[in-house]
Parts: C-alpha cells; structure tokens; sequence
C-alpha cells in the first residue's frame, strides 16, 4: 500500500520507503502518467563521489554543484526513463541526500550514527592533508593548474574513518550514511575560522593567542589541548609563567670567578728584574 514517503518543495511523493539501502518505489507526481511507478536504486557513497566528481566545479566564488547534472545521474543510476522524470528533481536530490539533513556531530574518538552503521573518527593528519592536495593537484600543458576536489575529499574521508562497524567499506555505505559521514569529516578537519571566537581580530583576540602559544611552548601541548584544559588550572600555569620569567629578569648577574694568578719577585714594584736569552734564540 502506497504511502507518504516524502513532502519536498510542496510536492508529497508517494511509495514504498523500506530504507536508504533499498530500491524506493515511488509513484510519479501527478500530471505524468496516473499509474507511472519508478524505482531509484539505493544511492552509494562510490556513485555519490562519481556524481559529484562531474558536477562540482571550483569558480572564484568558491565551489558550485549543478544540482540539474547530478539530478541526471541520479536518475540514470536507476535507469529511469526520460519521460518519467518530469517533476522528480526534488525526489532525486532527498534521495541521494539521505533524506533529512544531520542533525548531531560527534566528537573525536566518538561513535559516529549512520543508521544502519556505526563509525569511529580521527582528524586526519597534516602530512596526510598535504600527500591529498599533492595528489589531487594537477596542470595541463599549458601549465594551468587545477584541483580535484572531489578526490581531495575523498582522500580526507579514508584517512578519518578508523572503524566501521558491521564491518564494510565505505563504497558499501547508502546515501543516509554517506551524508552523515561527509558533514561529520568535514566539520571534524576542516573548522570554520572566520567563526571561532579565540581567532577573531581585536586585543582580547591577540591576548588570547599569545596566552595559547606561551602554553603550547612551555608544555608542548596543541591549542585544542590548552583550550580542553580547566579554566582554573590555565590560570594558574600562566601565573608561574610570569612568575618565572620575572625571576630570570631581575636575577643579578654572577660575575665570572678568575683565578688570581700567584705573585712572586717580579711582581713587586721594587724590584730589579735581570732577564736572561740564549745567543741561538
């Protein structure tokens, strides 16, 4: 029995929805064919990253996707006739979105939810961030350079990923999961600067990263380390901090020991001194 599977730009989509990882029948929108049904196959990460390849594009303004481009590849994916996909452009893109949008990001080391899917992250390194842009620059003959970076994405996402649990690859993963996993790998590498706080402009800014970089040089530690650290113990460090450094400024200075040297009848004032040299000298 066909029933409500989705209402998408004010258009109600009708079916059978048993799933993101199962063909979705669905019955096409009024003014097409009154008893139409259409199959979209389950939508993987490997044909999200192919489509995706072919429809962004890196501009001046930053990266565009050709919402009509990929639609195609969505619905040829299923093979689903060109008079039949009238009016399932919203459809297409909920269903290789993974329907609603994520709602909760997990913090390192965290479970990460895809449904079906549990994963575990880490932030990918910078030696792993460099040997992706490396590989993912390219130049023509003309020496113009460009990046692919659908493949700069992909490379980020295989190297955070540590586990997937029940075990398989991430080519495996539908579109419910594959969305997650890109918002969540995103957010975990790649932080919104202009939007934090401690890396604004300003005196309190400044301050606050000349504290941060004193305490990663006096212990070694990351930003993220000593921002994790207690308020009140950040406090404390930074006093012994100063506490420290005033002591090795007002310290006075030791002067260098000499050993005197011994005195003897030369040295006395008084004396006549008769010097001796040897003809061959």
């Amino acid at each position: 029995m066909p029933s409500t599977i989705a209402e998408v730009d004010g258009t109600v989509f009708t079916g059978r929805f048993a799933g993101f990882g199962q063909p979705l029948e669905v019955d096409v929108p009024i003014g097409s064919q009154p008893d139409a049904v259409v199959s979209l196959l389950p939508w993987r990460y490997r044909d999200h990253m192919d489509a995706l390849r072919d429809c962004v594009f890196v501009t001046d303004a930053g990266i565009d996707l050709d919402r009509t481009r990929f639609v195609t590849h969505v619905l040829r994916h299923a093979a689903v006739p060109d008079e039949r996909c009238d009016g399932l452009t919203p459809l297409a893109l909920w269903w290789a979105a993974g329907g609603d949008p994520p709602t909760s990001r997990p913090a390192p080391g965290e479970t990460l939810d895809l449904g079906t899917w549990q994963v575990r992250l880490r932030p990918w390194s910078e030696r792993e961030r460099l040997a992706a842009l490396l590989a993912a620059r390219t130049e023509d003959a003309g020496g113009e350079a460009w990046l692919d970076a659908i493949g700069y994405l992909d490379a980020m996402v295989r190297a955070s990923v540590t586990d997937i649990a029940p075990r398989a690859t991430l080519d495996e993963l539908d579109s419910h999961a594959t969305t997650r996993l890109l918002d969540a790998v995103v957010a975990l590498n790649v932080p919104d600067l202009d939007a934090d706080p401690m890396l604004a402009g300003g005196p309190l800014a400044r301050q606050a990263a000349l504290n941060t970089l004193l305490l990663c040089r006096a212990l070694g530690w990351t930003p993220s380390e000593v921002w994790a650290a207690p308020a009140a113990e950040v406090d404390r460090l930074l006093r012994l901090l100063a506490l420290s450094q005033a002591d090795a400024a007002v310290a006075p200075v030791q002067p260098r020991s000499v050993q005197p040297r011994s005195r003897g009848l030369a040295d006395d004032p008084r004396a006549t001194v008769f010097r001796f040299e040897d003809e061959a000298s």
